[in-house]
C-alpha cells in the first residue's frame, strides 16, 4: 500500500472495464466468471441437436409418404403413410424430451451460475481496495449483482434455451437444404450470410446502447434510493421539488437511452424481415419452376413432388430460427450488458495480501511509525510537492513520527488539517503516496489481511449498525457462530466490562432491541456504544477512534467515555479528537495543521505553550463556558438537572418506535 516510491501507488480508478472486450476474451470471462454454464457444455449442444433434430424430421417423413405411397398408391401404401407417421411422431416425441431436459439443465445451471456470481460478486466487493470502493456509488454495486443480472435471467426464461434449439435446427435445416438442392442452397445461404454481416455491425451498436442503458438504470436507482432514505432531510429542509427534479431528469435520461436503442433494433427487424421473406419468395418461386422445367436451369433441379414439398418445408425450419433470432437480438445484448456490467466486478483487482508474501504482526500491542510520508486523494502521483499531486491537492506533508506498543495518542487539529487522513493511512483505506507506514515494524503492504483484520480495529465517527438486536450487532466482530454459548459468554462479558449493563437494562427488550436501519432507532451516542463494544470483542491490538466521541449526547458522554477508558487499555490507541476533552485523557497529542504534524507532546506541556494546541484549547474552552450559559429550550421547562430528563425522552422515543 505504501511505497518509497511515489509513482508506484497511484490512487486506483473505478471498476474494470470491459466495453471493448469481444471474441476470445469474452468466451474465456465466461469460462472463469461462471463455469458452470460451460462446464458440460458437450452434452447441452448434444440435447440442443437432437431437440432440433427432431423437429426437421417432420418434412421428411412427408417426403417418404408423399413419394412412397400417397403419390403413387398401391396395396401397402397405408402402411408406409403409418410408418412415416409412427417415426415422426416418435422423432417429435424424442425432440420434446430433449428440449424438456435441455430447458432444465440450462434453468438450473444459469440460475446457479448467477447465484455464485452475485456470491463472488459481493466477496469481490469486499476485497476491493477501500481508495477505489470510494469512487463507486453503492446503488452501482448493488444495481450489477441484482437488476443487471436479472436480465440474462429474463433471457434465459423467455427464449434463451428456445433460440438454442433454435439454432441448431436452423444449421441441420441448412445442410437438408444443400443436400436437395445446392443450386437452391447457395443463394439461401448467401441472404442468409450477408444479413448476419450487417446482424453482427448493428449487435456491436444495439450492445454500446444498451450498456449505456444499464449505466442510466443504475445512476437512476441511486438517485431515487437517495430520494427515499433522505426523506426526513427532503422534508425537513423543503427540497421535495429539487429532489423530484433530480429523479424525474435520472428517469428521463433512462427513457431517453431506451428510445436509442430502438433505431438500430428496428433497422435490424426491418432488413430481417426483407431477407427472409426473400429467401421464402425465391425458394418457393425458382423451386417449382426448376422443378417443373428443367430446360430452365441445365441439369434441371429433378426433384419429385415429395422432395419439393419437403424443400418448402425445410426452408420454414431455417427461416423461423432466423427470424427468431433477429427479434431477440434486443434481449440478448441486454443480457449481455448486463452480464458484462456483473462480471466487471469480478475483474475488478482484489486489494487483499494473502500468500506466502503476507507477514503477520508480532503479538502484543502494536508500534506505529511514519517516515516522510505524503498522502493526497488525487488521481495521479506524479511530483508530491507541497501544493498538489496531479488532480488532488496534498493532505499530508512530510509526516514522521512513532507511536510506541500500548500508548494512546490523540490527534487534534482544525477540519481538514489531516487528522482523518492519517487515520485512514493506519486503516489501509488511503495509501501513501511517498514515504513508509510501518505496523509493529513491518510495511503496511504486507501485512497479511487475515492478521490486519483481527488485530486492527477502527471506530469511525458514525458506526454502521445492521437491523439486528444490539447482540447481534455486537456480536458481528465474533469469527465463528454467533449463537454458540461461547459467543454468548464473550457478549456478557464485554458488556459488564464496558460498564453498558445499566443502560441495555433501560431497552424495551434490553440486548434484544432492535435498532433499526442503520441504528437509527439509537441515539448517536448509542450507536457509538455498540460499536464499541463490538470493538472490544474483537479484542484488537491496534486501535484507532476517528472522532468516535463527536457528536455525543451528554446524557450518553459518561457511558462512553467509561467505555472508552476500558477499551484502550492494554492496547495502542490513536484517538482523532474533535473534543480536547478526549485529548487531555491521552498519553500523547499530535497537532495537526495543513497536513503536517506541528506540535507534539503531552496535554500538561502543550496547553501552557504558545501555539496551536493552546489556541484550539481555548477555543474549546470558550466554547464550552459559553454553551454551558445558554439555557436549552427543554431545561427552562424542567427543573433539575438537564441530562436526567433528556435520557428518559430518548428511551421514550425508542418504545413508541417499536411499538409502530
Amino acid at each position: 500500500m505504501s511505497s518509497t516510491d511515489p509513482a508506484s501507488a497511484p490512487a486506483p480508478a473505478r471498476l474494470a472495464d470491459l466495453a471493448g472486450v469481444r471474441g476470445r476474451t469474452l468466451i474465456h470471462l465466461l469460462r472463469t466468471t461462471t463455469p458452470m454454464l460451460t462446464s458440460g457444455l458437450a452434452l447441452t449442444l448434444l440435447l440442443a441437436f437432437v431437440a432440433g433434430a427432431g423437429r426437421i424430421v417432420t418434412p421428411l417423413t412427408v417426403q417418404y409418404a408423399l413419394d412412397h405411397g400417397l403419390l403413387h398408391p398401391h396395396p401397402g401404401t397405408a402402411d408406409v403413410v403409418l410408418r412415416a407417421v409412427g417415426v415422426g411422431a416418435g422423432a417429435t416425441v424424442l425432440a420434446a424430451a430433449a428440449s424438456g431436459w435441455l430447458n432444465r439443465r440450462v434453468f438450473r445451471r444459469t440460475e446457479a451460475a448467477l447465484a455464485q456470481l452475485r456470491a463472488d460478486g459481493v466477496a469481490r466487493i469486499h476485497e476491493i481496495s477501500y481508495e477505489r470502493f470510494a469512487r463507486i456509488p453503492s446503488a452501482d454495486l448493488v444495481s450489477r449483482l441484482t437488476s443487471d443480472l436479472d436480465t440474462v435471467t429474463t433471457f434465459v426464461q423467455n427464449g434463451g434455451v428456445l433460440l438454442l434449439v433454435n439454432a441448431a435446427q436452423m444449421v441441420i435445416a441448412a445442410v437438408l437444404i444443400s443436400i436437395y438442392s445446392w443450386q437452391l442452397a447457395l443463394p439461401v445461404l448467401a441472404a442468409a450470410a450477408l444479413l448476419l454481416v450487417v446482424m453482427r455491425r448493428i449487435q456491436a451498436v444495439v450492445g454500446r446502447r444498451f450498456r449505456v442503458v444499464r449505466e442510466r438504470v443504475s445512476a437512476m436507482q441511486s438517485v431515487i434510493g437517495e430520494a427515499i432514505t433522505g426523506i426526513a432531510v427532503i422534508r425537513s429542509t423543503g427540497t421535495e421539488r429539487r429532489s423530484r427534479a433530480a429523479a424525474d431528469e435520472s428517469i428521463e435520461q433512462v427513457a431517453a437511452a431506451q428510445r436509442h436503442t430502438l433505431v438500430p433494433l428496428h433497422t435490424n427487424t426491418a432488413l430481417g424481415e426483407v431477407a427472409i421473406s426473400f429467401i421464402t419468395t425465391f425458394i418457393v418461386i425458382a423451386g417449382v419452376r426448376w422443378s417443373v422445367d428443367n430446360t430452365w436451369w441445365e441439369p434441371g433441379l429433378d426433384l419429385s413432388a415429395g422432395e419439393l414439398v419437403a424443400l418448402l418445408l425445410l426452408v420454414t425450419f431455417f427461416v423461423r430460427p432466423l427470424q427468431l433470432l433477429v427479434t431477440m437480438l434486443g434481449e440478448v445484448q441486454s443480457a449481455v450488458a448486463g452480464w458484462r456490467r456483473a462480471i466487471e466486478v469480478l475483474a475488478t483487482p482484489s486489494a487483499v495480501v494473502a500468500g506466502p508474501g503476507a507477514r503477520e504482526l508480532p503479538p502484543g500491542p502494536i508500534a506505529v511509525d511514519l517516515h516522510g510520508v505524503a498522502a493526497s486523494y488525487g488521481d495521479a502521483a506524479a511530483d508530491v510537492g507541497d501544493v498538489a499531486t496531479g488532480d488532488g491537492l496534498l493532505a499530508l506533508r512530510d509526516v514522521t513520527i512513532g507511536i510506541d506498543p500500548g500508548e494512546h495518542v490523540a490527534v487534534v487539529g482544525e477540519t481538514g488539517s489531516g487528522k482523518s487522513t492519517f487515520a485512514r493511512l493506519l486503516t489501509r483505506q488511503l495509501s501513501a503516496r511517498r514515504g513508509r507506514v510501518l505496523l509493529g515494524g513491518i510495511p503496511i503492504a504486507q501485512v497479511g489481511d487475515r492478521s490486519f483484520q483481527r488485530r486492527i480495529a477502527v471506530v469511525p465517527q458514525d458506526p454502521f449498525l445492521f437491523d439486528a438486536t444490539i447482540a447481534d450487532n455486537i456480536l458481528a466482530g465474533v469469527h465463528g457462530d454467533i449463537r454458540a454459548p461461547e459467543a454468548r459468554e464473550a457478549l456478557d462479558e464485554i458488556v459488564d466490562s464496558l460498564g453498558l449493563r445499566p443502560w441495555i437494562g433501560t431497552l424495551p427488550d434490553g440486548i434484544d432491541t432492535r435498532v433499526g436501519v442503520r441504528g437509527a432507532r439509537l441515539s448517536a451516542g448509542e450507536r457509538q456504544l455498540v460499536a464499541l463494544a463490538r470493538t472490544a470483542l474483537v479484542d484488537p491490538d491496534l486501535l484507532v477512534l476517528d472522532e468516535a466521541t463527536s457528536g455525543v449526547d451528554p446524557a450518553t458522554d459518561v457511558r462512553v467515555q467509561h467505555a472508552l477508558d476500558a477499551l484502550t487499555v492494554g492496547r495502542t490507541t490513536i484517538s482523532i479528537a474533535h473534543r480536547m476533552v478526549t485529548a487531555e485523557r491521552a498519553d500523547r497529542i499530535l497537532v495537526f495543521d495543513d497536513g503536517r504534524i506541528v506540535q507534539n507532546g503531552r496535554h500538561a506541556d502543550l496547553v501552557t505553550r504558545p501555539g496551536r494546541y493552546a489556541d484550539l484549547h481555548a477555543v474549546w474552552v470558550d466554547h464550552t463556558v459559553a454553551a454551558d450559559h445558554v439555557p436549552h429550550p427543554r431545561e427552562e421547562r424542567t427543573e433539575g438537572d438537564g441530562d436526567e430528563h433528556r435520557e428518559p425522552a430518548t428511551r421514550h422515543t425508542l418504545r413508541n418506535d417499536r411499538s409502530t
